[in-house]
């Protein structure tokens, strides 16, 4: 598929109509987000090209934002680290409450490389996959999307290693195939699919704790930024957002430290963009993390994680690991860091408590933390900074909310009582 026919006027049925109209044959669709795949000639292009409010669009090319690996582990037991390890601070952060917290009730979408489900941290998991990236199954072939699932929600086995939430569900959708490329149109299909799953758990009353109603979108990919808003990607990213109630985490890009380097789609202002740190004892900005602005000019990106020297479940085997460098890396600790603060306010104020990263980054100075020398706004080097996410905690078990006060005000309580408290 090298093309995609989108119109926000016409119906799908009637593109495609136009489309067989043309002589175009191989098409592919991704209903939900109201666009269809397919090869044009010239001749075809000329002729769809005269049809009022159809827009054709060139599709785009689409790799992981991830540095090789660094070590290959086979047990992280054994292993004597260069630096702490940074699940050790998510550790701290579940053990705030008795029983500790653990990302219940959260299911991430992992569009990713697809994943090595039977891995020991990752065994039972996996409540869904598809395969959109033309490779013969969902497993990681790569090797990449076995460590973003992990860093959302690597489960514990003895002594071994914890992602951010080790009871979140994962939706493995694999669009990258085994060469470590993505085509647009499989990506915009794997987001379809998505958006499918969470609609078809609302249209069933599932409640959105259900392991089939996907919550986040995690994308750990990347292609440079060509200024296109309305791009098959950015479009599908807005519809998943504005129509379906999803949030959508992406990775900045491993392109830094030259500015405008952000990557789609990381440069859609409505997604969640998350840039590289390299240490939990400094915030000092990893250097090739991509910073803004956009080719459009928005800040970007929103927040920065940890993304050097990460130990993760390896996709070689079943009990090893690896230790990546990466913005990939960094994005999946946001994602999974969902579980964590939803799970901590269903427990406190009730289960139709929701948190979202679309209404929390409207007050996210009050809650994240970044050099005294960085802009006190939104930069385009470190966004709002890193959040704090223990004294986050804290906060969040000692204000009281009122089931019968806005959610976003609540939210507002709770940062504003942490803002002080960091300053």
């Amino acid at each position: 598929m090298e093309y995609a026919l989108i119109s926000k006027k016409l119906p799908l049925d009637i593109v495609r109509s136009h489309a067989v109209k043309a002589g175009v044959t191989d098409i592919e669709e991704a209903r939900l987000m109201g666009q269809i795949f397919c090869n044009l000639s010239d001749e075809q292009i000329s002729i769809l090209s005269k049809i009022p409010d159809l827009k054709i669009k060139k599709l785009k090319t689409f790799r992981v934002n991830a540095a090789a690996p660094k070590v290959m582990l086979s047990s992280y037991a054994h292993y004597m680290p260069l630096s702490e390890n940074v699940w050790s601070v998510f550790n701290g952060v579940r053990s705030l409450f008795e029983p500790p917290i653990t990302g219940s009730g959260l299911t991430v979408a992992v569009v990713d490389t697809g994943i090595r489900k039977t891995h020991r941290s990752l065994e039972n998991k996996i409540v869904h996959e598809a395969n959109f990236s033309g490779s013969p199954s969902a497993d990681d072939v790569f090797g990449h999307g076995t460590q973003v699932a992990f860093a959302v929600g690597g489960g514990s086995h003895d002594d071994e290693l914890v992602g951010v939430s080790p009871d979140t569900s994962i939706v493995n959708i694999k669009v990258i195939n085994d060469f470590g490329i993505a085509t647009e149109d499989a990506i915009v299909r794997g987001i379809d699919e998505v958006c499918r799953l969470a609609t078809s758990a609302h249209e069933s009353m599932k409640p959105r704790t259900d392991k089939l109603w996907p919550n986040v979108i995690n994308l750990s990919l990347g292609a440079p930024d060509d200024g296109d808003e309305d791009s098959p990607l950015r479009i599908a990213c807005r519809r998943a957002i504005q129509d379906f109630g999803l949030d959508i985490v992406a990775a900045a890009g491993n392109s830094g430290p030259n500015m405008t380097t952000i990557e789609i789609p990381g440069t859609e202002p409505l997604n969640m963009t998350v840039g590289g740190v390299k240490t939990q004892y400094d915030i000092e900005i990893w250097e090739r993390s991509s910073r803004g602005p956009t080719q459009r000019g928005d800040v970007k990106p929103d927040f920065v994680f940890w993304s050097v020297d990460v130990r993760m479940a390896s996709h070689r085997s079943n009990t090893g690991y690896d230790v990546m460098s990466g913005t990939s890396f960094s994005a999946p600790m946001l994602s999974g860091l969902t579980g964590l603060l939803w799970e901590a306010g269903r427990r406190e104020y009730g289960e139709n408590w929701v948190f979202k990263w679309t209404e929390a980054r409207e007050v996210a100075h009050e809650f994240c933390v970044k050099p005294p020398d960085a802009p006190v706004h939104k930069g385009n080097t470190y966004g709002y900074g890193l959040p704090a996410v223990s004294r986050m905690m804290d906060e969040l078990k000692r204000v009281p909310f009122s089931a019968d006060t806005d959610w976003l005000f609540q939210l507002m309580m709770v940062l504003a009582m942490f803002g002080m408290v960091t300053k």
